[in-house]
């Protein structure tokens, strides 16, 4: 019976050595054909066999270990034409390899249009006053008047006959935010309320925000009252 373990402990340790003197070395240096210089990050696999390959270090070296045969090196890297080499291991072998660079194609512009250039995007309860529109609205002693004409939009209401204060949607007259050129106008009337602060002559265009306001308004709970005036013209008066 110890005879039959001796001789099978033999017998694998034979085996094993067998198998190990079996395995033979591929390796080598990877450069840019045209410079010289070693290329890092270079994959070494083996053609048609998946999960066996290698990549070089930083100086461009790479060594892979497989058993006695016949094989095809794959070498691949970004930017750089493939390189198939065949070997015959049956010994320790070194195969250094030269890249050439790849061939660089024209660029290529994709560009896309929409479908439809005539959606555009609703600004959902927001109105541009032109001045022009509130020239034609009947006129109080005389005077066109900005806020008058906005009471008059729907979603605004007057807080009484004669007076300039408004209210959006259910809302109080304190909670307008009121602007002239990006200025607040904290008191947007005078003469006890009946005329407004605001110069109709000067104005060029007006928007009322009735619903969200856009962040850049801060922030007031009921709505915005943008006021643009007309630029300068030192040549024309």
């Amino acid at each position: 019976m110890y005879k039959k373990i001796a001789v099978n402990v033999l017998l694998l340790f034979s085996t094993t050595l067998l198998l190990a003197q079996s395995k033979y070395t591929v390796s080598g240096t990877v450069k840019e054909k045209s410079s010289g210089e070693t290329l890092i990050g270079v994959s070494i696999t083996i053609e048609g066999r998946t999960g066996v390959g290698v990549v070089t270090n930083e100086y461009g070296f790479y060594s892979l270990s497989l058993p006695q045969g016949n094989y095809t090196l794959c070498i691949s890297y970004v930017g750089y034409e493939q390189n198939l080499v065949p070997i015959e291991l049956n010994s320790n072998v070194t195969v250094n390899v030269d890249l050439s660079e790849g061939i660089s194609l024209d660029e290529v512009v994709v560009t896309a249009r929409k479908g439809d250039d005539n959606l555009t995007t609703a600004a959902m309860g927001t109105e541009v006053l032109n001045m022009k529109t509130a020239a034609v609205v009947p006129i109080l002693f005389g005077e066109k008047d900005l806020v008058k004409t906005i009471q008059l939009m729907p979603g605004v209401k007057s807080n009484g006959e004669g007076s300039n204060g408004f209210s959006v949607r259910g809302g109080a007259t304190d909670q307008n935010l009121i602007l002239l050129d990006e200025a607040p106008v904290y008191n947007a009337s005078h003469l006890l309320g009946v005329f407004s602060t605001f110069n109709s002559d000067a104005i060029k265009d007006a928007t009322i925000i009735k619903g969200n306001s856009p962040a850049q308004f801060g922030g007031r709970l009921s709505s915005v009252m943008d006021v643009k005036m007309k630029e300068g013209n030192n040549k024309n008066f």
